[in-house]
């Protein structure tokens, strides 16, 4: 087949397997952009709310439904030691369930490749630290601007809605830009997001457990309605981290993709304003600012987790824009004739930048499962 997008011979199927253009409609910039595919998931729209399809791209189908039953197995355990007013158990579980998850992840992927402490320690452990840190030096001032008998002070607003969210981003992103600088050949975009997402995660790990630590020194089974503690075991254990791991990824796949040189003739134009780096940094900080400036003015419990949620939902679909279309755009290289399995949809595929058959980019299979080729197709005619 000729391909109308690039010009260039495809094998028959419904992607063209050099740039992942849609082939069974009429050549267009819509089906040039097939935002019915997601690159890293093609069997899910691009702007679908899918937690483990963005922040665990590298999956194939069968992984990612076993961590969507993992993740809401843990999110029920967690909001159910809440609602029996475990509180300590429950901060404790709720600050590290995502965060081990990820480091998981990272180990069966092998995203580190040969540098396990360099990249655990630039993302995880480094945005702990800093997450400590900060939490450690706000807790004191916010608590002396604090009145619970007649709200927050204008003073707390200002620093707990606005100064900490924007200096928890910036601090965030010092591990990530570590290995930008300093660990080049990990040049994917997808690493960019992982990076961005683990030193999201370690942060809020420890920024949870350091805000509520009289809890967890606290009595073991707290006082109070139920519903006060458990639903904020929800915001804590889901939100907010994936919050956190959601707007620092998705401004280091941003900065990743520019890295890689997207000029218009290689699909920058088609990242539009919403790729260009001062936008993205800037809806990650507005992303970041809004929902903990409302929880300060409303201050309910509810509200803060519809508050959490519609932010979360805006990262999401931020980075998996930004991700699709620089996968489309900086295409994984052609292999040398052998032939691969497509993890997605199953069928064995020569060795090229996109599943002719789903449309996979083949760059977000995870790097261990890149090596496992199988022979030549001459080879194994013969």
């Amino acid at each position: 087949m000729h391909c109308t997008h690039c010009g260039r011979e495809t094998p028959p199927g419904h992607y063209c397997v050099h740039c992942g253009a849609d082939l069974t409609e009429q050549a267009s910039a819509r089906t040039r952009a097939r935002r019915h595919a997601f690159a890293a998931n093609p069997s899910e729209h691009v702007y679908h709310p899918g937690i483990v399809s963005t922040f665990f791209p590298h999956f194939g189908p069968r992984r990612t439904q076993q961590m969507r039953w993992i993740l809401l197995a843990g999110i029920t355990v967690i909001f159910l030691i809440g609602l029996g007013r475990i509180v300590p158990v429950a901060t404790v579980a709720a600050a590290l369930f995502v965060p081990l998850l990820y480091l998981a992840y990272f180990y069966d992927v092998e995203l580190y490749e040969s540098e396990p402490l360099a990249v655990l320690g630039a993302t995880f452990a480094v945005g702990a630290l800093l997450g400590l840190g900060l939490s450690l030096s706000f807790a004191p001032i916010l608590q002396r601007y604090l009145r619970p008998l007649f709200g927050p002070r204008p003073e707390y607003v200002l620093l707990h809605g606005i100064a900490y969210p924007i200096l928890a981003q910036a601090l965030m992103l010092v591990g990530p830009l570590l290995l930008y600088f300093w660990r080049r050949r990990f040049d994917e975009v997808l690493d960019g997001l992982a990076f961005g997402a683990a030193s999201g995660l370690g942060f809020a790990a420890a920024q949870s457990i350091v805000l509520a630590w009289l809890l967890i020194t606290g009595p073991i089974q707290q006082a109070g309605p139920a519903s006060s503690w458990a639903i904020p075991t929800i915001r804590d254990s889901l939100f907010v981290p994936l919050l956190d791991a959601g707007t620092t990824g998705l401004i280091c796949a941003a900065l990743w993709a520019h890295r890689h040189g997207l000029r218009p003739a290689a699909g920058a134009a088609r990242l539009g304003w919403l790729g260009a780096l001062p936008v993205v940094i800037a809806l990650a900080l507005l992303l970041q600012v809004a929902p903990a400036l409302a929880t300060d003015l409303a201050r309910g419990l509810i509200e803060s987790l519809v508050w959490y949620g519609l932010a979360l939902l805006g990262a999401l679909l931020l980075a998996r824009h930004v991700l699709h279309v620089a996968l489309l755009a900086r295409a994984r290289e052609l292999g040398h004739g052998g032939v691969v399995r497509c993890p997605h949809c199953g069928h064995e595929v020569p060795d090229v930048p996109f599943c002719p058959h789903c449309g996979l980019a083949m760059r977000s299979i995870a790097k261990r499962a890149r090596t496992a080729r199988a022979e030549p197709a001459g080879g194994a005619e013969a």
